[in-house]
Parts: structure tokens; sequence; C-alpha cells
């Protein structure tokens, strides 16, 4: 159990829970659904006998020969031992998973921008709430910009601890994220730059573009380029689109080139 804990493991134990995850996830045999943190292989059963495959990923080895030993007479399970964030598995749709929560931020990350249809996650619910938070809020951060932007996201259950083993310190919720149906692609130079302003979230706008220019050794003029009101404002008062604008107004103005 400390060891589980150290990878920040939560078992769901409710399988009535388990049941409505399946549902959330509205699967046919068309879906490739991805697990990640796959333990016995409780959830990967179920998901198995709904979903045309199911590529399931477990750090955990000795977790893994269970699940294996589990779901051995399902064909459509692929049963990968490993970090997912090392390994990161392509040609999956949809995601439904109880993933580990130490890696709940470099994961959504990924997942984001590997832009599946469909996820239905359970997350600590602290972190479930940076997912929805909208601009102006205290909790609006990177992740938050991502999951607004690309994502109609909202939080369908709040789960209590004891529905775990080991229990969490905090609750959870069930999050679901339906992706939008614009095609939006950002590059990585783009990606870095929202970050780097995420970094500065507290501060206006304007300051933090007048040291990202100092920071790249260029000469960006602010004027005309950008309105009064959103050089105005801080970093998380910025909605997505506001967010995109500045990008790219300091990607036309060149200055994103050099950025590191």
């Amino acid at each position: 159990m400390k060891l589980r804990r150290k990878l920040g493991q939560h078992f769901l134990t409710d399988r009535a829970i388990l049941d409505k995850m399946i549902e959330y996830g509205d699967l046919t045999k068309s879906d490739i659904v991805l697990e990640v943190g796959a333990g016995r292989g409780e959830l990967t059963e179920k998901l198995a006998e709904r979903a045309g495959k199911v590529i399931a990923v477990e750090l955990d080895e000795s977790l893994a020969r269970e699940a294996e030993s589990r779901l051995k007479r399902y064909s459509n399970v692929r049963l990968i031992v490993g970090d997912i964030l090392k390994l990161k598995p392509k040609g999956f749709n949809k995601v439904v998973s109880n993933p580990p929560y130490s890696i709940s931020t470099k994961l959504l990350e990924w997942l984001i921008e590997s832009r599946p249809e469909l996820m239905v996650l359970t997350l600590q619910r602290e972190f479930a709430s940076k997912l929805v938070a909208k601009p102006g809020s205290p909790k609006y951060l990177y992740i938050s910009f991502l999951s607004n932007f690309f994502y109609e996201t909202r939080i369908a259950d709040v789960l209590p601890k004891k529905l775990f083993k080991p229990p969490p310190k905090v609750d959870s919720a069930i999050v679901i994220m339906n992706r939008r149906g614009e095609e939006i692609m950002l590059d990585s130079a783009t990606r870095r730059f929202l970050k780097y302003l995420f970094t500065r979230r507290g501060q206006t706008l304007r300051r933090v573009l007048r040291d990202f220019s100092k920071k790249t050794r260029g000469s960006l003029d602010l004027i005309g380029i950008l309105p009064e009101e959103s050089l105005s404002k801080r970093i998380y008062q910025l909605s997505p689109k506001e967010l995109i604008e500045v990008a790219e107004a300091v990607k036309d103005a060149g200055e994103l080139a050099g950025e590191a």
C-alpha cells in the first residue's frame, strides 16, 4: 500500500461507479479506448466488454500480472507494462481511466495534445476544479487554458475518498471532456510561449511581454499590436481566445523564432 500511495495509485472499489464511467464513455465496438493505470483490471474488463479495443497501461508489474490473469479471455485488450508518459501510445479515440493522481498535470497535457474525442477520468477534486476553471479564477492555470480551449469540460460526479483503496487524502471527481469541433493546432513554440505566460500569471500582460522581449533580445512593440484592454489584464484574466491572439501577435512580430 505504501508503494501504491507513492505512485499515486488509488483504486475504485465501487462497481456502480465503474459502470457509470463506462456509460459516460458511450462506448461502441468501433472505439479504441486508452486506460491509464489499469491496476488489477476491474475497469479494463468492463471496457473490453463494450469497446472494440482497449489499450491498458500499468506501471506496477505485480498489478499488471493480476490484470493479465483477469483479462486473458479478452482478445481485444492490449496490456502494456510501463510508464505512460514514456510510452505515449497512439491510435486511441477515447480515454476512460482512473489514472495515478501523481501524474495528473503531465498526463492531461499529453492527452489533450493527443486530441481524443472523449475522455472520462477520475481525478483529485482539486485538480478537476482547475480543469474547469474560467478566466479570472485564482485556479485558472495553463492546464485550465488547454482544457477550455480544446475541450468542453465538466465535473460529472464528486466521489468521496472512502470509495477508493487506499483512500486518498481528498475527494475525487469524474471529469468528462468532449473535444470541441474545430480542428485547432498549436505549434510547439506557441505552446511554450503560452506556458511561459502562466509562469507570470499574476502580472499584467504588458509587463510580461516587455520582459519576454528582453529575454529573447527582441524589440517587441506593444503599441498597436494588442488592444489596451488585453495589455492591462493579468495573465489569469485572459480568455483562451485572447491568449491565442497574444501568441499570434507575438509570433507575427517574429518574437517566437528563438524562444526556448
